[in-house]
């Protein structure tokens, strides 16, 4: 089911946000960015400070937005987790040779919003790690590209921070049994079951990925499956000539799974080392076998990878929490099914709940009593490749008014996360969780394949890439 971002919990939670140092060392006016006063360079060298008037010497370093003092900074901080040597992204931004020609590429993409992606709608609620870039940042990056990309004095660069995660100790490191080359484009999902080494109840902490062949790990998603369910996942593997075995939308080959086997994390390039919030952790129990779904998104020459997972754990946490799928289980089930007909350019369908007497039912063995509010840090939404929109709400008892934990607006399949919140939000007994999501189904929607765009048909709930689900992720502990 592939999610991008916990981070904050390991479920994609992002990149950390590190605005860039715009001061000027020097003392030079900055530029206004006015295309009639801004003096342009195409070389990469713009006008030095210093006053001619006076003889006051120059300090070599140019007027106005430079690479080292300004651009670098905010790079690093929201754009080299993924633009650098060997990893998912097309080209790297690393350095001033490297950034330079895609100036006018990467402001665009800024003043549009499209990178660094960040789907959800600010007017829904703040997040923890939003990489949105303010507008004194894109700012920056139109005044840089209107003057040429200059480079600037190295020595203007301010002092880098600590990634977020450095401090992390793992004491878990489970790596894929063997290395693996996709031969299904251009995405494959694939899940590897790596055994759980602990003998006693433990607590998933912190939980990071360390992608073996950067180029072609999309994301990836970490499940628990309990003892009691490990034959049949290790019949799935066994039936599977190559190693693992083919996973779309979940771990198992069952709709119920979705919802069932609980989640661990959701990891995505860029995501710092994934610490849940203090205090709080992920049951797994003795005898479970972690699976890992490996989104694989192939490219030409990429060598064989052998992903490993590095994990924090703890004996014990001040509060227990899980990652609480929602949807409308008659839409799982089948006995309500979920129908989205073929043709119609905007489908809706929503589900609404008082969600807090199905806890016990949904997690018997804890830690909710299920008459109790229970409190949600984080929360995500995942459809297939025909959804559009989505949005994850609570309305509150007795029509007070509702309270929004995520939407999305424009929803884009490679895209997804779970996304923390800068203030947690409290489900009290009697509030419903509601959940919409809409589709396009219409014939000009349609995907191609071999060069042929396929028919429009009716869809419903399912695993398959020809499925469609609408689903919420919330990382809850008990009040």
């Amino acid at each position: 089911m592939p999610l991008t971002p916990l981070r904050a919990l390991p479920l994609a939670l992002v990149l950390a946000a590190c605005g860039p140092d715009t001061g000027d060392d020097t003392g030079a006016p900055a530029s206004t960015g006015d295309p009639s006063t801004t003096q342009h360079s195409t070389s990469g060298d713009a006008p030095t400070s210093g006053d001619a008037s006076t003889g006051e010497p120059s300090t070599g370093e140019p007027v106005g937005v430079t690479y080292y003092r300004d651009i670098k900074p905010l790079l690093d901080a929201r754009c080299v987790q993924c633009h650098s040597a060997g990893n998912i992204a097309p080209f790297a931004l690393t350095t001033h040779a490297e950034a330079a020609p895609f100036a006018a590429m990467l402001s665009a993409a800024a003043d549009a919003g499209t990178m660094p992606p960040w789907p959800p709608d600010p007017a829904c609620r703040a997040y923890a790690h939003d990489v949105t870039l303010t507008p004194e940042q894109r700012d920056l990056l139109r005044e840089w590209t209107e003057l040429g990309a200059p480079a600037g004095d190295p020595a203007s660069e301010p002092p880098g921070d600590d990634t977020p995660g450095d401090d992390v100790v793992y004491d878990v490191e489970l790596q894929l049994p063997a290395p693996y080359l996709p031969t299904i484009t251009p995405d494959e999902y694939r899940c590897f079951l790596l055994d759980w080494p602990k003998a006693e109840d433990t607590f998933v902490t912190a939980l990071d990925v360390v992608p073996g062949e950067r180029q072609i790990v999309h994301h990836v998603i970490t499940y628990a499956i309990e003892p009691q369910d490990v034959d049949a996942y290790h019949a799935l593997e066994d039936a599977d000539p190559d190693p693992g075995y083919v996973c779309y939308g979940g771990p198992g080959a069952s709709a119920e799974s979705v919802y069932r086997v609980p989640w661990l994390s959701a990891w995505a390039p860029g995501t710092p080392g994934g610490a849940m919030p203090a205090g709080t952790g992920l049951r797994v129990q003795p005898g479970s076998v972690i699976a890992v779904q490996m989104h694989y998104h192939g490219l030409p020459g990429a060598k064989a990878d052998q992903s490993k997972i590095r994990i924090r754990t703890a004996s014990k946490v001040d509060r227990p929490a899980v990652i609480m799928p929602f949807t409308n289980l008659d839409w799982v089930l089948g006995s309500e099914p979920m129908h989205i007909p073929a043709g119609d350019p905007d489908v809706m369908l929503s589900h609404e709940l008082d969600i807090t007497p199905y806890l016990t039912f949904l997690f018997p063995k804890g830690p909710f009593k299920g008459t109790e509010p229970f409190v949600v840090h984080a929360a995500g939404t995942h459809q297939h490749t025909l959804g559009t929109k989505n949005k994850l709400s609570v309305v509150r008892k007795g029509g007070t008014g509702d309270e929004c934990l995520l939407e999305i607006p424009r929803w884009d399949f490679n895209w997804q996360g779970t996304y923390p919140f800068a203030a947690t939000a409290t489900v009290h007994p009697g509030d419903r969780l509601r959940l919409e999501c809409h589709w396009d189904n219409s014939a000009a929607n349609q995907p191609v394949v071999d060069g042929v765009q396929q028919p429009a048909k009716d869809l419903g709930w399912g695993e398959g890439t020809g499925d469609e689900m609408c689903l919420g992720m919330l990382y809850v502990t008990a009040q």
